[in-house]
């Protein structure tokens, strides 16, 4: 009668493969034949198997290229223009000027020094306004992002807590820009997008370059993007 008892064999090498031993009694005598409990290259965990890999990387393929992401390009994008800056550093420019020649009637002409107070308050104000600028800069400069693509149109706004915003073209109402007297005459500007939204109705594209040219090209691309979905509607 044959007794069939699993047993585990010692396995002096930790680094070979974990193998079954299957002991069975014969007339004959005992013999003991070994199976391998795993492959050589060892078992193969749940989604490291070639097909499982596979499978997974169709699947990011098709979430990257999938429907309404397809044909998809980004025809513009931007940031806050520094040029907005021009008149504020210009005038703080000469009041630093003015700050020196201040300082040089205080301390290098002999009869002065009576105003020293005051100069050096002046220089205190004068850096605060200068640090002012410096982080007013620094925030519209990286706090502002704008995207434009032939479908949607992104804006991202914040420093420490970025928010970002998106709007399909296809929503699109209506498109105009702002305008001071100096902006004009630097060429910059505001562009206001109005959409039929009802959460976030309008964004704000602030302190682009060309205003007028990126007007045109949100609606051109606001337009084609209505045309050819009326296409595909009449198409079906």
């Amino acid at each position: 009668m044959a007794d069939t008892n699993p047993s585990p064999s010692p396995d002096p090498n930790p680094f070979m493969p974990i193998q079954q031993v299957t002991t069975s009694t014969t007339l004959d005598g005992t013999a003991a034949v070994t199976q391998p409990l795993y492959a050589p290259a060892g078992p193969d965990p749940q989604g490291t198997t070639p097909a499982a890999a596979q499978e997974a990387g169709q699947a990011n393929a098709s979430a990257r290229s999938g429907e309404g992401i397809e044909g998809e390009e980004v025809v513009w994008e931007a940031s806050y223009s520094m040029r907005n800056f021009m008149g504020r550093i210009a005038w703080r420019i000469l009041a630093t000027v003015a700050w020196f020649v201040l300082a040089f009637e205080t301390w290098a002409v002999e009869g002065h020094g009576d105003i020293a107070p005051v100069t050096i308050g002046a220089g205190i104000l004068l850096l605060v306004v200068w640090a002012a600028l410096i982080y007013r800069m620094v925030h519209a400069r990286y706090g502002h992002y704008y995207r434009l693509t032939n479908r949607r149109l992104f804006v991202s706004t914040g420093l420490m807590r970025r928010r970002r915003d998106q709007m399909e073209l296809l929503r699109v109402k209506d498109v105009f820009t702002r305008q001071k007297l100096t902006e004009r005459w630097l060429s910059l500007g505001t562009v206001v997008v109005v959409s039929h939204e009802k959460e976030l109705p309008v964004f704000y594209l602030a302190g682009v370059d060309d205003p007028k040219g990126v007007m045109d090209l949100v609606w051109h691309h606001a337009r084609a993007e209505r045309d050819n979905r009326s296409t595909k509607i009449d198409t079906v």
